[in-house]
């Protein structure tokens, strides 16, 4: 165990807000993780408690008053040989191969890792930054594809009970960057390791935006004669380059905003005013959410209303995606961003009726 006072967060979190917490702890394995909250060891320790992952879905507030943990657990290992058939609770159609992830282990490194061996599942969620463990909880998404299209089980850390437990897929409860972890049982459990359900078979989903066309392009340019993960992991980390800012050289939390879910009526209102600016044959980019609702991209409503490439003192929107609150000069304060974020909320809400949530967890 790992554990130090007054430890500064500034690399603990990719907006790279400069604050601290009282106490710092990290573990390296299950059994110390176990063996510590066994023991009680955490008594005495700073509160409340708050697990972190890579820190790049959070916005800290300010300085945190309690103790930080942190997973240190680190590995990817095939529990299921290529080739063999899952015949198990899931029923037909299981995945041909099962691999486990430790909570600690960097999302793209796995989504690396699954594309050198050729499985198919991740490839659409390559270059979303944090760790494992973190996505589990938040349900990452990119390109049509969710964390919960791939995860067979979450396993946990009980911290009240001291025991392990195991969740399957449909126990997670998810749903847009939402999950039981964020819910109800946010605060009781600590993911230690997730199993994903892989294929080695083509499965590829391009369906979202203009991807099927750009692997189509990378595939004619290559010399390749069939499709691989590698290659529309390659796709998707080109179309994120272009979009976003690395989180190394500037500061942010990526995607800002939920997309907003609203009523057809919302959307029909969008719409007109849509075709009204643009002229009739405009069409607003959305998603039938079913049940009578529709999602509307946070990004094409943020740029309506002119936030693209803003600027103001240490903070900004980004000159390539709207959605991207930055850090402009690294120096930035918690309050400047949370200053920008109300401005551009309040701007939606007035010119379209919608409210923004944020998918940055604020803390």
């Amino acid at each position: 165990m790992d554990i130090r006072e007054s430890y500064s967060l500034k690399k603990r979190n990719t907006f790279g807000m400069d604050v601290s917490c009282a106490c710092y702890v990290e573990y390296g394995s299950v059994e110390e993780l176990v063996e510590f909250f066994s023991s009680g060891r955490q008594h005495g320790l700073p509160l409340p408690f708050l697990h972190i992952g890579g820190g790049s879905n959070i916005l800290f507030t300010g300085d945190f008053p309690g103790t930080v943990f942190h997973s240190g657990i680190r590995f990817i290992s095939e529990i299921r040989p290529c080739g063999t058939t899952a015949h198990d609770a899931d029923g037909p159609g299981s995945a041909a191969v099962l691999v486990e992830v430790g909570a600690g282990t960097l999302w793209d490194d796995f989504c690396a890792w699954c594309a050198e061996r050729g499985l198919w599942g991740p490839e659409n969620l390559s270059g979303i930054p944090g760790e494992t463990g973190a996505a589990a909880v938040q349900n990452i998404g990119a390109y049509g594809v969710e964390f919960k299209d791939v995860v067979r089980e979450v396993r946990c850390f009980d911290a009240v009970t001291c025991s392990i437990k195991t969740f399957r897929q449909q126990e997670c409860k998810y749903g847009y960057r939402d999950s039981i972890f964020k819910q109800s049982a946010k605060g009781r459990y600590i993911v230690t390791s997730v199993v994903f359900g892989l294929s080695t078979e083509g499965g590829p989903r391009l369906e979202y935006g203009h991807v099927k066309s750009a692997v189509e392009n990378a595939l004619s340019e290559s010399s390749q004669e069939t499709l691989t993960p590698s290659l529309v992991r390659s796709v998707i980390l080109g179309i994120r380059d272009s979009k976003l800012p690395d989180p190394g050289k500037t500061g942010s939390a990526g995607s800002f905003f939920k997309n907003p879910v609203v009523p057809k009526i919302f959307y029909e209102k969008v719409e007109h005013y849509a075709k009204s600016k643009y002229g009739q044959d405009y069409e607003v980019p959305h998603f039938d959410a079913g049940s009578g609702f529709v999602k509307i991209p946070a990004a094409w409503l943020i740029d309506q209303c002119g936030w693209k490439g803003y600027r103001e003192g240490n903070v900004g929107v980004y000159e390539k995606q709207p959605l991207v609150l930055v850090n402009l000069t690294g120096k930035a304060l918690p309050g400047e961003i949370v200053a920008l974020e109300k401005k551009i909320a309040a701007s939606v809400l007035n010119l379209f009726g919608i409210g923004l949530e944020p998918e940055v967890e604020h803390i």
